[in-house]
């Protein structure tokens, strides 16, 4: 979630960290792909009919009586590989009897830093995990849970030169270039008794955070009209506000719309990279993606053909009507210094004797009196699954029938998402210099992490830490062109 400064590329040590990560929990984070990526039908070929019937026969994939791997976690299989931008608000540490907290200071406050990524990362998906057996009492049934472990790696691209995430990180002395690593393990929980279905992400951050977050499964979107269960169209992002607010208090974001000038200045000593000038012109990072990443996103699938889409979210919010649990928890750095009391707390019926030797926390979360340091307290991530239509240029050479072809997709005039890989089949003649139409997989997520941090003089602070990514699959996937033309 928080950036990962002065650390080596990952890059160059993502094979052996994953061998080893591999032995030492083969169960939980095994690299191989669950299943074959699912083959999408081809174009010529109706939404409805024989291989829409194969493609969803595909995706319905059970472990015994129990389908270990739903909707709409279905196409979480394989290696990914994407795209993104990051951005997050960093504390400063300053001397307050050399340095004053100044709203008047013509960079903003300089408690904070904020620190813009353009990205890349990839996603490892692994076996699924069978049936989870979760033990109910009373009333409660057993409930047998889906899961699969994934591995996400982010990296810092970066170029100020050039305005554009091109940024060189094969050099091992780089700094700066690893910025997030997190295994975890995605769960689907059936319906039980009062409960809906549901889905969880648990994660685990090196910086020492951990997290559970859960959302309701989208049963009421999924259709038998599109070959993935989605709706037909393009997505409907939400905007975004990434300005600062008063701890417990999103509405105080209006009294500090103006404060944080590193979010719409061209130049500001507390943000990096300091000068905006060459992503701007590029239309890589700007004071509205500042504001709202998810510019970011629709930006790219403006420029797209997408023919359906799957959305869902998890958070670590407060507990709602058909759910409850979730949370995050963090270590005592990131808490920080808190305000202490005897505990048990002193009663009538307790004995002074006993609460008079040990001091402990008032509240397990950050309040208005502590002072925490980058304190993770609220974590919401949505995602969107699409089937998009590309076009693959054959090149000079043509294919016979029955040929088979690495080739690559060409996205649109910049369209800033990952070009997919396709091993084309030919179930005819294709001519020289055709380009065909061909529909394969995307995802995309939006992330916003609540860190909690700010000086006494005005009180904790909630920075909002957004990440945004478009991904598509690492390997090329499986595509026959059609017979019929």
């Amino acid at each position: 979630m928080n950036a990962l400064p002065n650390t080596r590329p990952f890059q160059m040590r993502a094979a052996n960290e994953r061998a080893a990560l591999a032995q030492q929990v083969p169960a939980a984070v095994p690299i191989k792909p669950s299943v074959p990526v699912p083959q999408l039908p081809p174009s010529e070929a109706p939404m409805q009919g024989p291989a829409h019937k194969q493609l969803a026969d595909q995706l319905h994939l059970t472990h015994g009586a129990h389908n270990a791997l739903s909707f709409p976690l279905s196409q979480f299989q394989g290696e990914w590989t994407g795209v993104g931008f990051n951005m997050i608000f960093r504390p400063r540490p300053f001397d307050a009897t050399k340095t004053k907290f100044d709203f008047a200071n013509p960079n903003g406050p300089n408690d904070n830093i904020l620190e813009l990524n353009l990205t890349k990362e990839q996603w490892s998906f692994g076996q699924t995990l069978g049936s989870i057996a979760n033990r109910g009492l009373g009333a409660q049934q057993d409930i047998f849970l889906g899961g699969i472990p994934y591995l996400q790696t982010v990296q810092n691209v970066t170029n100020p030169l050039t305005g554009l995430g091109d940024k060189d990180i094969k050099n091992p002395d780089e700094p700066d270039a690893g910025l997030h690593f997190e295994p975890g393990v995605w769960l689907f929980c059936p319906p039980s008794g009062p409960n809906a279905a549901s889905i969880a992400r648990m994660g685990c951050v090196p910086h020492g955070t951990s997290f559970t977050a859960q959302g309701l499964v989208p049963a009421e979107t999924k259709t038998d009209k599109t070959p993935l269960g989605g709706t037909q169209g393009k997505p409907i992002f939400e905007k975004l506000d990434t300005t600062p607010f008063r701890l417990h208090d999103p509405d105080s974001k209006v009294e500090f719309a103006d404060t944080f000038k590193s979010m719409t200045a061209d130049v500001n000593t507390l943000r990096e990279p300091s000068n905006l000038g060459p992503f701007a012109k590029k239309g890589t990072i700007n004071p509205d993606i500042i504001k709202n990443p998810n510019l970011v996103l629709k930006a790219v699938t403006d420029l797209q053909r997408i023919q359906e889409t799957i959305s869902f979210s998890v958070s670590t919010g407060p507990p709602q009507a058909q759910l409850n649990g979730g949370g995050t928890s963090n270590i005592s750095f990131l808490a920080g210094p808190q305000a202490r009391q005897p505990f048990p707390p002193p009663s009538s019926t307790t004995s002074t004797t006993k609460t008079a030797s040990a001091l402990f926390p008032t509240n397990s979360n950050p309040g208005l009196h502590d002072n925490p340091n980058a304190h993770a307290d609220f974590l919401t991530n949505r995602w969107w699954i699409y089937s998009v239509l590309y076009d693959v240029p054959v090149g000079t050479t043509g294919m016979k029938p029955n040929d088979t072809r690495e080739l690559s997709a060409v996205l649109p005039p910049n369209c800033r998402a990952p070009a997919p890989r396709f091993h084309i089949t030919a179930a005819r003649e294709i001519k020289p210099d055709e380009t065909l139409q061909v529909p394969g997989f995307q995802m995309q997520y939006s992330q916003t992490v609540n860190l909690n941090f700010g000086p006494r003089e005005i009180g904790v602070l909630t920075w909002p830490h957004v990440s945004v990514a478009t991904l598509v699959p690492t390997r090329a996937q499986p595509f026959t062109v059609s017979s019929l033309k």
